[in-house]
């Protein structure tokens, strides 16, 4: 097929799941797009874009499982250590002395299976552990099986490889057929939500994690997400993105601007 035709199916596609699933995935690159479809292809035994779109108009199921795909849950605990050492040794003591706040707010937005949102957990538990300050975090994502395994908490010991003993002792129950679960005192700051990050109610957070998940959407939705960010987090909140994320242009810099570019932590721009 031409680029051009291979366009126009994508567009009917979408057209498809918006209209039997009610949500959107017009934002999501196109090559990423691609690859989605073509690996629910794969698995119903089609080859066709065509076959594949009659299969869509038929089937909601198929079209509930084509939108949970582009949900991505290749995640970590502790990915990209020297970011968290940077949070807990700098970012989050700052945060603390300069906003003299009671209660620290923290969205992880993409949250997966739960690795980052009980990795803030931990690194907050480490930090605050001496100051008479709590800490509250919401997570969302778009995939309600990723959202009903992070509330176990439940993993193997390959997940944990950037945990070490001390941490695994004193954070996890060690369960059997080599699994561990987070304990209650860490996850019991967690609320999880089944949401996309757009639909999320307003609310000011003081850090929001949103790390290797703007690398698939369109940069013309990046405008409109930076702002989702910046009118939810306090004044002077943090953004936590990806090491393969940035600032895109004037789009981005216009709202945040450069803490540590290394690590990829933002702060918001005073109004």
């Amino acid at each position: 097929m031409t680029e051009s035709e291979i366009n126009t199916i994508l567009d009917k596609i979408r057209m498809e799941v918006r209209t039997k699933t009610g949500k959107n995935i017009d934002d999501f690159k196109a090559a990423f797009l691609e690859r989605r479809i073509r690996y629910r292809m794969e698995i119903n035994g089609i080859v066709n874009f065509d076959e594949y779109l009659k299969l869509l108009s038929t089937n909601l199921e198929e079209a509930n499982n084509l939108y949970l795909a582009f949900s991505i849950n290749v995640t970590q605990f502790f990915r990209d250590p020297h970011v968290w050492e940077k949070l807990e040794k700098e970012i989050i003591p700052n945060l603390i002395n300069k906003s003299k706040v009671h209660t620290v707010y923290v969205w992880s937005c993409g949250c997966a299976t739960g690795e980052e949102p009980y990795s803030v957990s931990i690194t907050l538990n480490e930090a605050l552990k001496s100051r008479d300050v709590k800490y509250e975090i919401f997570a969302n994502d778009i995939n309600l099986d990723a959202i009903s395994r992070a509330k176990k908490g439940i993993y193997r010991d390959a997940n944990l490889a950037n945990i070490n003993t001390e941490r695994r002792v004193k954070y996890f129950q060690k369960l059997e057929y080599d699994q561990y679960q987070i304990k209650s005192n860490i996850s019991n700051q967690i609320k999880y939500e089944n949401i996309d990050m757009m639909r999320i109610a307003e609310k000011k957070f003081h850090m929001i994690f949103c790390r290797n998940v703007l690398i698939y959407y369109d940069k013309q939705r990046y405008m409109e997400i930076f702002k989702k960010f910046a009118d939810s987090l306090t004044e002077n909140g943090i953004l936590i993105l990806g090491q393969n994320e940035s600032m895109f242009g004037t789009i981005g810099n216009k709202l945040f601007s450069t803490l540590y570019p290394k690590e990829r932590i933002y702060q918001k721009r005073e109004e």
